[in-house]
């Protein structure tokens, strides 16, 4: 493990800021196209961001620091604490590098459902409910459908919300 450590580029490695300006960036762009497939390719990528950011924030969280005499890593208890409000965090005891989330937030746990849905069984179902695209295109069936773009705008304030209280 050491030796990877030592390999490793840290500059390479982008700061938790990063996955939120990616985040930014997905649904900024979401929120003005209104070619139906290419917004579900953008809220997908959206939505990976998101999942993605509470992946790599719960992983720095579990590895922040090193024990000196052993190597091994220790976790950012305040950090964990505060992400257990918001997402399950899940981590291998014989591969502590290895971390799972799962939402438990309404928001980020509807969140999480979606993205699952879309990443492992078909792509998202996205219809126009209205004139006004993109914010009439809604995900699910006709009557049943859901504001895609409002959910988006929620898991982003709860994404900052998160940092904040991290960054504390």
């Amino acid at each position: 493990m050491r030796d990877i450590l030592e390999r490793l580029d840290l500059d390479a490695i982008a700061d938790p800021g990063d996955k939120i300006r990616e985040c930014e960036f997905f649904l900024g762009l979401a929120s003005i196209e209104m070619d139906r497939a290419r917004f579900r390719w953008l809220v997908s990528a959206y939505l990976n961001a998101v999942y993605s950011y509470f992946e790599t924030t719960a992983l720095y969280a579990s590895v922040s620091f090193t024990d000196p005499q052993t190597g091994d890593p220790i976790e950012d208890g305040e950090a964990i604490e505060r992400l257990r409000a918001y997402v399950r965090v899940i981590q291998n005891e014989k591969k502590p590098y290895y971390v799972k989330t799962g939402g438990l937030h309404p928001i980020i746990a509807r969140l999480y459902e979606v993205r699952k849905a879309a990443t492992h069984h078909f792509p998202l179902a996205i219809m126009a409910a209205g004139p006004n695209l993109p914010e009439d295109f809604h995900l699910g069936m006709s009557g049943e459908g859901e504001p895609l773009l409002a959910l988006c705008r929620e898991a982003l304030a709860v994404v900052k919300q998160v940092q904040a209280e991290i960054n504390a």
